[in-house]
C-alpha cells in the first residue's frame, strides 16, 4: 500500500505544529529552540502570540522576521496564533482603542412586577437601562401563577410608547403582570473590549489589526512558509468566566445580540419580535420551544457566516489557511457563554476540524461522566466518546477540511504527565481519527509555570529523546490513516438543535454503546442531512456511507430531520430512535403519524445488539471488549486499520473478523518500532492481541502474495527468560549533571525511585545495567525484551547499541540485531518527570505512578512460521 511504502521509505505528510511560547527572547535562542524541534522530526511550528510583550510591534516584527527566514532555511512551515490576549477576540486591543462600537453588543432584560387593574400608573425604568442602553421596548406581561416565573404572550401589552422621561405609564386590567424592560448594551456581560462573533464589522477589525499586518510584512511567504493563523477558543462570551452549562432559559444574564441578528429575528417574528424576547429567559407556553430555536439557528448561523465564514474567505484570497478549535468543554460546544451555539457551524469555516484536550480532560480509566479535572468534574463520559468524535466526523462529511482533524494536546496536565501518559493521548486520537496535531508546548522559560509540560524545557526534560520518538510515532500513524475513506457504521444526531429546545440524549451516549461493541460511527449535524445522498439503502456524505442514521431520545426534533427519515425511510436508510419518540418538533408542532413508523425505537442498552443482529457493519470482534478502540480507512490500494486497547488493566485476545470483502492479504505494523509482520488472514479471519495500552496497525490488502516477503511470527514465544540477576544502578538528575553511582539493586529488587524511602524529589533518568548469557539463535528466531512494568519511559540498549525507546507498558523491542551468543549487557535507561522536583500546581489533579524499572524484564525467543 502506498501510504505504508511512503513510512519504509521515510516519507509522510507534516501533520504536526507544536505551539512555540514566544516571549520576545533574542533570536539566536529562539533559533536553538527551532533545532530541537525539528530534532523531533517536525517541519511544523505554531507561534503562541499570547505571552509576548509586542505582538504586532517591532519587537513581535523582529522575532518573526527571524524565525521565518529560518523556516524557509529549514523547509518548514509557521503558523501564527491569531490576538494578541487569550481568548481570541482581543484584536490586538483596537475594540477598546479605536472601535469601542464594534465591540460586543448584548441583549439585556430587567423586570418588576405589578399590579392591576391600574389607572395612571406608573413605574420608574430609567435606572434599569445601562448608561449605553439602546431601548427596544417595555412590556407588561400577565403572570399565570405564583408559582413558577412563566409568563403570558398572549395579552402582553406593549407600553414602548409610555415611555416619558424615565417612567413608563400604564393602564392595566385587572391580575398580576411583569414588567419587562428590553434593551441592548455593551455593560454587564463577558469580556470587555472584545470581538462580536456575530457582528462582521467586527470581525473585520480583527482581520485589519492582525490579519492584514501580518500579510503587509509577509506576503512573500504566505502560502508557502507561512501556513496560516490559528484562533484559539473564541466565544460567545456574554457571560464572565466558563460557565459550561449556560443555555438559554437562564435568568438575569445578557445575551448575545448584534444588528445583524436583530435584523433576522425581526423579519422571522415580524410583528412579534418584541413580544417574543422574554421568551429567551422565562418560560411562556408553547412559544418557548420555537422562540429559543429560532434565536439560536440565528444566532448561530451568524457566527459561521460573520465569524469563521468572513475569516476563511480572507485567508483562501491570501493564499492561507485558518485552523484553531472552540471550548468543548463538558458538552458547552451547543451551548452560549465560552463557546459558541453550534460545533459544526463554527467549523464550517476553518481549513481543519480542530479541537483541544488540556487540563486533564482524558485520563485512562475515567470513562464515566464524573470526573474530576481543572476546570470541573463533568463529563468524562463525553471527553472519552464525544470530544475527537467531533473534529474527525467533520473532517470526514466536509469536503473543505480535505480530511483533516486537528487536536492540540497535552497543555496544563503538568509535569505530572509523562511520556508514557502523551502516548496513551496520541492513541486514543489517532485511534478515532484526528490525524493532526498541535503539541502544548515548547517554550525557551525554565522552569516555565505556564500550563506544563514544556517539551524540551532548556534541556531539563529527562524524556525529551523519547518525546522526540513519540513525535515520529504520531506523524507515522497520522500519514498511515489519512487520505483515505473512514469506513463507519453508523451516523449519529448531533444534538445541538435539540438541546436548545429541551431536554435531549447526548450524542455521545449511543456513540459509547456502539464504540464499545467496536462499531463506528461519525457523529452528523442535522445541516448536514440536506446535502446527503441515500444509495442502495445507505446514507453517503462526501464519500462516507453510513447504514443506518441513530437519533438519540430528545422532546423536540428539528423538522429537518423529520422531513429527512420520512423520506429516507421510504428508499431504505434504517432510522433508530433511542429510548424514547420525540414530542414534537423544534417549532412546536407535533409530529405526523407517520414518524413513527419509519423508525425502530430501541432502548439504549439493545443498540448494538440489534445492529449486530440486523445491520451491515464493517468488522465484528468476537467476545465482549468495552475498551477496544478500532478505525478503519478505506485506501485506493488497501485497507489501513488502527486498533487500541484502552484499558489499563485487560489484555485484549479475541479472533476478528473484516466484513469488507476484497481483501487477500494482511500486514501488521508496528509504528513506534517501525517493523512489519506477515499475518495469518483468510480473507475474513485474523487474530488480535493487545496489552493494556497497547496499539497496533494493520494493513489489508487485495493482492494474496503482496506481503509474502515478510516474516510471519509464531504468536506465543517459545521461551521466556526473566532477566533477574540483580541490576547495577546509577542515576543522572535531570539537566546536564553526571551520572552518580547507586546501591546494587538484588534479584528480584525493584524498588519505587522516587518513592518515600528512595528520593521523592529527584527527577532525572535512572541507569539499569546487567549482563545476561544469550545462547547462539536458531536460523529465523526473533528475540525480543520486554518491560512489564516502567516508570516512566525507558531507553534501551544491547551491548552499546541502542535499540530504541519505549513508552507504553508492558512493552516490547526487538533486539535481535545487537546479541550475541553468550554475555550481553542489557542497559535500560529509565526517565521519570520532572513532578518530582519542581511540584508544580497543573500536577495536583494527577495521580503519580512509581518511578523506576518496576518489575523483572523478559527474553521473549520467537520462531518465524514456515
Amino acid at each position: 500500500m502506498k501510504r505504508l511504502n511512503d513510512l519504509c521509505e521515510g516519507r509522510q505528510e507534516s501533520a504536526i505544529l507544536p505551539f512555540l511560547w514566544l516571549r520576545g527572547e533574542p533570536n539566536p535562542v529562539i533559533g536553538q529552540e527551532l533545532d530541537e524541534i525539528e530534532a523531533c522530526g517536525i517541519r511544523e511550528v505554531c507561534l503562541e502570540s499570547r505571552p509576548h510583550p509586542e505582538f504586532c510591534g517591532p519587537a513581535w516584527w523582529n522575532n518573526l522576521d527571524y524565525i521565518l527566514a529560518e523556516a524557509k532555511r529549514r523547509a518548514m512551515r509557521v503558523w501564527v496564533l491569531d490576538d494578541d490576549k487569550f481568548p481570541t477576540g482581543h484584536c490586538n486591543g483596537a475594540l477598546r482603542e479605536k472601535y469601542p462600537q464594534y465591540a460586543k453588543w448584548y441583549l439585556a432584560e430587567r423586570h418588576m412586577d405589578i399590579l392591576g387593574p391600574c389607572t395612571q400608573g406608573a413605574v420608574l425604568v430609567q435606572n434599569f437601562l445601562q448608561p449605553d442602553g439602546r431601548l427596544l421596548g417595555i412590556l407588561a406581561c400577565p403572570k399565570p401563577d405564583g408559582e413558577t416565573t412563566d409568563v403570558c404572550l398572549e395579552n402582553a401589552i406593549d407600553l414602548t410608547a409610555q415611555y416619558r422621561d424615565g417612567f413608563v405609564y400604564f393602564d392595566l386590567p385587572a391580575g398580576a403582570y411583569r414588567l419587562f424592560v428590553l434593551f441592548t448594551t455593551q455593560k454587564g456581560g463577558g469580556r470587555e473590549d472584545y470581538m462580536n462573533l456575530i457582528d462582521s464589522r467586527s470581525v473585520r477589525v480583527l482581520l485589519d489589526e492582525v490579519y492584514e499586518k501580518h500579510y503587509q510584512h509577509y506576503a512573500a511567504y504566505f502560502g508557502t512558509t507561512f501556513a496560516g493563523f490559528f484562533s484559539d477558543e473564541p466565544e460567545l462570551g456574554n457571560v464572565k468566566g466558563y460557565p459550561f452549562d449556560l443555555t438559554l432559559g437562564t435568568p438575569n444574564i445578557r445575551l448575545p445580540w448584534s444588528e445583524e441578528l436583530e435584523t433576522a429575528l425581526r423579519t422571522a417574528w415580524q410583528e412579534n419580535f418584541l413580544r417574543f424576547l422574554p421568551a429567551l429567559w422565562y418560560g411562556v407556553g408553547k412559544a418557548t420551544v420555537p422562540v429559543r430555536s429560532q434565536y439560536m439557528e440565528e444566532l448561530t448561523t451568524l457566527v459561521a457566516r460573520c465569524f469563521t465564514g468572513q475569516v476563511l474567505r480572507w485567508c483562501q484570497a491570501h493564499g492561507v489557511e485558518y485552523i484553531g478549535h472552540i471550548i468543548e468543554d463538558d458538552n458547552a460546544h451547543a451551548r452560549l457563554g465560552c463557546s459558541i451555539g453550534h460545533y459544526f457551524r463554527e467549523m464550517s469555516g476553518q481549513s481543519m476540524a480542530g479541537i483541544d484536550l488540556v487540563h486533564h480532560q482524558i485520563v485512562p480509566g475515567f470513562t464515566e461522566k464524573i470526573h474530576q479535572w481543572i476546570a470541573g468534574d463533568s463529563d468524562g463520559e463525553f471527553f472519552h466518546y464525544g470530544l475527537a468524535k467531533l473534529a474527525s466526523s467533520a473532517a470526514h462529511i466536509d469536503p473543505g477540511k480535505q480530511g483533516r482533524a486537528l487536536c492540540e494536546l497535552f497543555g496544563n496536565y503538568g509535569w505530572a504527565e509523562g511520556v508514557s501518559l502523551m502516548k496513551w493521548l496520541t492513541d486514543h486520537m489517532l485511534v478515532r481519527g484526528i490525524n493532526r496535531f498541535t503539541p502544548h508546548a515548547f517554550s525557551m522559560r525554565y522552569p516555565d509555570v505556564d500550563c506544563p509540560p514544556h517539551f524540551y524545557a532548556q534541556g531539563n526534560n529527562p524524556q525529551f529523546g523519547c518525546f522526540a520518538a513519540l513525535m515520529r510515532y504520531m506523524a507515522r500513524g497520522a500519514h498511515l490513516l489519512s487520505g483515505g475513506v473512514h469506513c463507519a457504521d453508523a451516523a449519529v444526531l448531533y444534538h445541538a438543535e435539540a438541546e436548545w429546545a429541551g431536554a435531549r440524549m447526548a450524542f455521545q451516549k449511543p456513540m459509547r454503546v456502539l464504540m464499545e461493541h467496536q462499531l463506528d460511527c461519525d457523529v452528523i449535524p442535522a445541516d448536514a442531512l440536506q446535502s446527503a445522498a441515500l444509495r442502495d439503502g445507505k446514507l453517503c456524505l462526501n464519500g462516507e456511507s453510513y447504514a443506518a442514521l441513530v437519533l438519540p431520545w430528545c422532546e423536540y426534533i428539528p423538522p429537518t430531520v423529520v422531513d429527512f427519515v420520512l423520506d429516507s425511510s421510504k428508499k431504505g436508510l434504517p432510522t433508530l430512535m433511542v429510548d424514547a419518540l420525540p414530542h414534537a418538533d423544534t417549532q412546536g408542532n407535533p409530529l405526523p403519524p407517520a414518524f413513527a413508523a419509519a423508525v425502530t425505537l430501541l432502548p439504549l442498552k439493545e443498540l448494538a445488539t440489534y445492529w449486530r443482529q440486523k445491520l451491515p457493519y464493517c468488522l465484528e470482534v468476537a467476545g465482549y471488549h468495552p475498551q477496544l478502540r478500532t478505525f478503519l480507512t478505506r485506501q485506493p490500494d488497501g485497507l489501513a486499520a488502527m486498533f487500541f486497547n484502552e484499558s489499563t488493566t485487560e489484555r485484549v485476545v479475541a479472533e476478528c473478523r473484516l466484513m469488507l470483502p476484497g481483501y487477500r492479504a494482511l500486514t501488521k505494523a508496528e509504528l513506534w518500532q517501525q517493523q512489519l509482520w506477515r499475518m495469518p488472514f483468510d480473507g475474513t479471519t485474523f487474530p488480535l492481541e493487545l496489552e493494556p495500552g497497547e496499539a497496533t496497525y494493520y494493513i489489508f490488502q487485495p493482492g494474496g502474495g503482496q506481503n509474502a516477503a515478510l516474516p510471519m511470527l509464531e504468536q506465543a514465544p517459545y521461551t521466556v527468560c526473566a532477566v533477574d540477576d540483580g541490576w547495577h544502578l546509577s542515576k543522572k538528575a535531570a539537566g546536564s549533571t553526571p551520572w552518580v553511582p547507586c546501591a546494587d539493586l538484588l534479584p528480584g529488587q525493584y524498588p519505587n525511585m522516587n518513592g518515600p524511602a528512595a528520593e521523592p524529589s529527584f527527577s532525572g533518568t535512572f541507569r539499569y545495567r546487567q549482563k545476561v548469557a544469550i545462547p547462539p539463535l536458531p536460523a529465523k528466531t526473533h528475540l525480543f525484551l520486554k518491560l512489564e512494568a516502567v516508570g516512566d519511559t525507558a531507553s534501551i540498549c544491547v551491548n552499546g547499541t541502542p535499540m530504541g525507546e519505549l513508552a507504553a507498558f508492558p512493552g516490547k523491542i526487538e533486539i535481535t540485531p545487537a546479541v550475541k551468543p553468550g554475555e550481553n549487557e542489557i542497559v535500560l535507561e529509565i526517565a521519570n518527570t520532572l513532578v518530582w522536583k519542581l511540584k508544580d500546581g497543573a500536577s495536583t489533579h494527577l495521580q503519580l505512578a512509581a518511578t523506576g524499572l518496576l518489575a523483572a524484564p523478559k527474553l521473549l525467543y520467537h520462531r518465524e512460521k514456515e
